[in-house]
């Protein structure tokens, strides 16, 4: 996809493809700021996602920091692109599922930034795959026997699929890349001392 720059509007590259919790992330962000004239531009590598953001005036990238690559998107052009915000949202509605036609699953689909979540020696064989939309359709192919991803592939395929492990919506942080550079020697961030002051009051 192409991104629109000769209108001047903002361009958003996240995680795809559609129904991700990047997009899901970028579209209530972005209603957050205000901001209603941007186009989502969606990608499954975020390298190719960092290039896009260089050569795109205008233009984001949005990542997850739960993703192993952070450290390496942040670092790339260190000189170019820069950390210019952070967000809490939640994750979509995570579950583990298994297809019903196998027992015994011995192959799992997952998201290397969800491995966290399930036990890996329950399966013989991890496949890494690039976003959750994709585990659900390659669990629904029969790629492997269990894949961690959405609740709506298990509300829409319950007859195929079996929820072996329901996680829920997960509160994580995102990370917003962009080409201007904003600290200048102070903390940015949203005060909130009263998180500090109920963990001290707190009874040991």
């Amino acid at each position: 996809m192409e991104a629109d720059t000769a209108s001047g509007k903002v361009t958003i590259v996240t995680l795809g493809p559609e129904g991700t919790c990047h997009e899901r992330a970028v579209q209530n962000y972005m209603r957050f700021q205000g901001v209603k004239d941007y186009g989502i531009e969606l990608i499954t590598d975020f390298f190719v996602g960092l290039e896009m953001v260089r050569e795109t005036p205008n233009s984001f990238l949005v990542q997850c920091s739960a993703h192993p690559k952070v450290h390496e998107i942040t670092e790339k052009y260190w000189t170019e692109i820069f950390v210019v915000d952070t967000f809490i949202y939640p994750t979509k509605h995570l579950v583990l599922l298994s297809r019903r036609d196998v027992e015994k699953p011995r192959s799992l689909g997952i998201v290397p930034a969800t491995k966290g979540y399930v036990d890996l020696s329950q399966w013989e064989e991890i496949v890494d795959v690039a976003s959750k939309p994709i585990v659900g359709e390659g669990l629904l192919r029969g790629d492997y026997d269990s894949g961690l991803t959405h609740m709506e592939h298990f509300e829409e395929h319950d007859e195929e699929l079996r929820l072996d492990l329901d996680i829920g919506e997960i509160d994580t942080t995102w990370v917003v890349y962009g080409h201007e550079k904003r600290f200048e020697g102070e903390v940015i961030g949203i005060p909130s001392a009263h998180l500090f002051r109920a963990a001290a009051s707190a009874p040991a």
